[in-house]
């Protein structure tokens, strides 16, 4: 007999949400979303229409939208959550999705804070569940294929890596609209932080899966996006030593100039 296919509740319909809608229909493991949230409804209702036909009339597993977390888990016929919303939201929505005993994808940054990260990993410790931060590079081929060169030898033994990240904001095709200067994802105290919140952690999880923990960081921050300017980082460097004894350095920059098609 087949196993049961997971339910899953998709929390905020912005533009990462397709991209998890990808994730899910190329999975091995079947998968059927039940549950659609968003503080927009209308947003919300146009993602449940581009979902499967039979996920919206077979009477077990009937789609459902809702406008808040709390009336989804009330409604509660889901077994795993992805919350997709502003990094502030965070800690709140994990713990009532925990404390609801579901399964929990939550899109990376953890957190807005350290304090909120801490809290949810707390929770996570104590939880019967899966409990699962979205940062997908350590699964990127290329870094998997770097880590067996390292642990292999065939490359010998890496003491120094340099990360460079820098992302056109001014051609942005990974949203469907160029972030503005109200947006969420430029504002310290909803995102917690700019480039390495929001991006250059996808450069620095694969420097700690080679190297180890980080120990120390030297670093300094720059503001040179005029979009941004004053409120949060859109220039960084940093170096970094690892516990194995390791080095790296960091570079990070958004710009507004096009950088690409």
């Amino acid at each position: 007999m087949a196993a049961r296919a997971v339910r899953v509740a998709l929390v905020g319909c912005g533009t990462i949400v397709q991209h998890h809608l990808k994730a899910l229909q190329q999975s091995s493991h079947a998968a059927t979303v039940t549950a659609v949230v968003d503080v927009d409804r209308g947003r919300a209702e146009e993602l449940a229409a581009l979902l499967p036909r039979a996920q919206q009339e077979d009477s077990t597993e009937a789609l459902k939208v809702f406008t808040s977390l709390t009336d989804a888990l009330q409604w509660g016929e889901f077994d795993a959550v992805i919350v997709m919303v502003p990094h502030h939201l965070h800690e709140p929505l994990a713990t009532e999705c925990l404390q609801a005993g579901k399964h929990l994808l939550l899109e990376k940054t953890m957190a807005h804070t350290v304090e909120s990260c801490q809290n949810i990993l707390k929770q996570a410790e104590g939880a019967q569940q899966v409990v699962m931060v979205g940062e997908n590079s350590i699964f990127w081929p290329e870094v998997q294929k770097a880590k067996e060169l390292i642990e292999s030898g065939t490359i010998g033994e890496p003491y120094f890596a340099q990360a460079n990240y820098w992302e056109s904001i001014g051609s942005m095709t990974f949203y469907e609209d160029i972030p503005t200067e109200d947006d969420w994802f430029f504002d310290p105290a909803r995102a917690g932080g700019g480039v390495l919140m929001n991006g250059a952690t996808h450069w620095i999880r694969p420097l700690r899966l080679w190297f180890g923990d980080i120990v120390e960081v030297v670093g300094t921050l720059g503001y040179p996006y005029k979009l941004v300017r004053q409120k949060s980082e859109s220039l960084a460097h940093a170096m970094l030593r690892f516990g194995s004894g390791k080095t790296a350095v960091l570079h990070c920059h958004y710009t507004d100039i096009p950088m690409y098609p």
